[in-house]
């Protein structure tokens, strides 16, 4: 290779100087990179905790108002009101009992009625026959005969609709009394068990809501002190920018080099003064790492304990998830209470069904009854008619003494439905007075419905269900919310412990350009006849200075060169800085 060909690469390859700058600019870029970053994720931290706390404070009213302990009292009021509700039960269950054992004694008086009207319907029919047979009786007994037979048919068909009735109400009393003995089974097998679980929760939620109470307040502390940790942090990542500013300044003074009145100067003389120059920048820089490397290193080693110390918060997260023990307390007393709840729906539907049931058997009494007395009234026809049929025959003679026999045995047949309808009236009046006790008009039966048990159970336990699933729901969801926002505030924490590598980022590039200078600036050199030039450049890179650290270090260069136009040890900042500069 040629001479010249090797001057032309030892000129194109960059100088250490160069090379130095390079360094610095990657310093620069990565301060504002990384301090960013990690200045970001501790300000959403910052957020975090406040959303945090605020979850805690709103679970901590929830747990410090009255709703749990009046649900709790209200609970052990149902409790002992549950444990009542068999005895309303068995009442209405030997009620409605005693109103089948009426139906079934009714049974039997209809099937009397039946054989009675059966016996007069073939005297009746005996008559038409016989008379038909007896010229002296004319088609008078026949006429009558057919009047009799009608009149006991209209009688079975008043006795048939009254057998239906009674069945259609036989039916609906043995339906509400296998409902009773199914309510019955269904107590046997929740009470007392039901009401004893209340009982044992009633202390249960209490010490639930110590619990939490305790926790949250532990993690509430915990929280609002590493918010304070957090927001120190977040203030002393200030050294960034401060670092950041101090590089470009050193960038700054490497620029002042490249000055013309620099460049104008010879080469010896430009050698000291670049050599001097580049001493104090190094100096500059010494200062600017010392400081930059010992606060990063405190706040790296804050940052780490608070990632650790805020892992307990996670203590909330393990018990919103049901690690703490006895998970989601108020969800479990929830479903117990709901429960109970669901037995006393089903006896107020029962005592409903009851009502309804005496009420329709009082109104089906009254009908049956009416009923009764239109066959009474036909007996009555039936024996009136016997009775003239018998006066008939005696005015007719010897043939007319077949129809009177007769007509005998029409009336006490008659008799004997006349003793069958009484009975079934007894039955009857019987059946309208146990149904009446058992229901009263609408408005009273409303009335005793509230003031039952099961009413007073029922409201007991509404409330304390609305109660517990509005805490619930509430705790719940504070829980969870405070857990989210914990999990997040921790790995936003270890995030950013885990990206605080400073030193290495940023200290390595400021390490390699002091090296890269120190090769530059070896020896000392007279500045005597160079003060003219350095002044110019000493008092500019003065006034760039805005740190008392670079003020301090600077000082004993300023005296080596002498009296420099415009220094002044007090000056204030630029009065702006441009938005790229504003960094935190």
């Amino acid at each position: 290779m040629s001479s010249s060909s090797l001057a032309l690469k030892a000129s194109s390859a960059p100088s250490p100087a160069d090379r130095a700058g390079a360094c610095l600019e990657a310093a620069r870029s990565a301060i504002e990179g990384r301090f960013l970053e990690v200045s970001d994720v501790l300000s959403r931290a910052v957020d975090g905790m406040n959303a945090l706390i605020a979850a805690l404070d709103r679970m901590k009213e929830s747990l410090d108002g009255d709703s749990v302990a009046t649900a709790a009292r209200e609970l052990a009021q149902a409790s002992d009101t549950l444990r009542q509700l068999p005895q309303s039960i068995e009442g209405r269950f030997e009620t409605l009992s005693g109103l089948v054992k009426v139906g079934a004694d009714l049974t039997k008086c209809i099937e009397d009625m039946y054989k009675h009207l059966a016996y007069l319907r073939v005297f009746g029919v005996n008559i038409k026959i016989t008379s038909g047979g007896i010229a002296a009786a004319g088609p008078e007994f026949a006429i009558f005969a057919q009047e009799i037979c009608d009149c006991i048919e209209l009688g079975r068909s008043q006795l048939d609709t009254f057998r239906a009735d009674l069945g259609a109400l036989d039916g609906d009393l043995r339906q509400a009394l296998s409902q009773e003995a199914d309510l019955a089974r269904r107590c046997d097998e929740l009470l007392p068990a039901v009401p004893d679980s209340l009982v044992s929760q009633v202390s249960a939620i209490t010490a639930h809501q110590a619990r939490i109470g305790q926790i949250s307040q532990q993690v509430s502390n915990l929280a609002r002190e590493v918010r304070k940790k957090v927001g120190s942090a977040l203030a002393a990542l200030q050294i960034g920018d401060i670092t950041r500013q101090r590089i470009e300044h050193v960038q700054f003074g490497l620029s002042l080099l490249e000055a013309p009145e620099v460049r104008a100067l010879p080469y010896e003389p430009r050698e000291r003064l670049e050599t001097f120059m580049r001493q104090l920048l190094i100096a500059q820089l010494e200062a600017t790492t010392r400081d930059f490397r010992r606060d990063v290193s405190r706040i790296g080693l804050n940052v780490g304990a608070m990632a650790a110390d805020a892992s307990e918060i996670l203590r909330l997260r393990d018990h919103a998830e049901g690690q703490g023990g006895e998970g989601n307390f108020l969800r479990g007393l929830e479903a117990n209470v709901g429960k109970a709840f669901a037995l006393v729906d089903d006896i107020e539907a029962g005592e409903r069904s009851a009502e309804t049931v005496s009420r329709s058997a009082a109104r089906s009494a009254r009908d049956l009854a009416a009923q009764v007395a239109a066959i009474q009234n036909m007996r009555a026809d039936v024996q009136m008619m016997a009775m003239n049929t018998t006066l008939k025959c005696s005015r007719i003679g010897e043939t007319g003494k077949p129809l009177g026999v007769i007509a005998i045995e029409l009336r006490q047949h008659a008799t004997h439905l006349e003793t069958s309808a009484g009975h079934t009236m007894a039955a009857l009046e019987s059946l309208f007075g146990s149904a009446a006790d058992d229901a009263t008009d609408e408005g009273e039966a409303l009335a005793e419905r509230q003031a039952s048990a099961a009413s007073a159970a029922a409201e007991a336990l509404r409330d304390a269900v609305d109660r517990i699933r509005k805490t619930g729901d509430e705790v719940e969801g504070d829980l969870s919310s405070a857990a989210r926002q914990g999990g997040e505030v921790v790995d936003m924490l270890r995030q950013a412990a885990a990206r605080f590598d400073f030193d290495r980022q940023v200290g390595g590039h400021i390490e390699e350009a002091l090296d890269l200078l120190k090769r530059d600036a070896s020896g000392e050199g007279s500045i005597d006849d160079l003060t003219g030039t350095l002044a110019p450049l000493m008092a500019k890179l003065s006034r760039i200075y805005t740190m008392a650290q670079e003020r301090e270090v600077h000082a004993p260069f300023a005296d080596r060169v002498g009296e420099i136009p415009e220094l002044n040890p007090h000056a204030q900042p630029p009065a702006a800085q441009s938005d790229d500069d504003v960094l935190f």
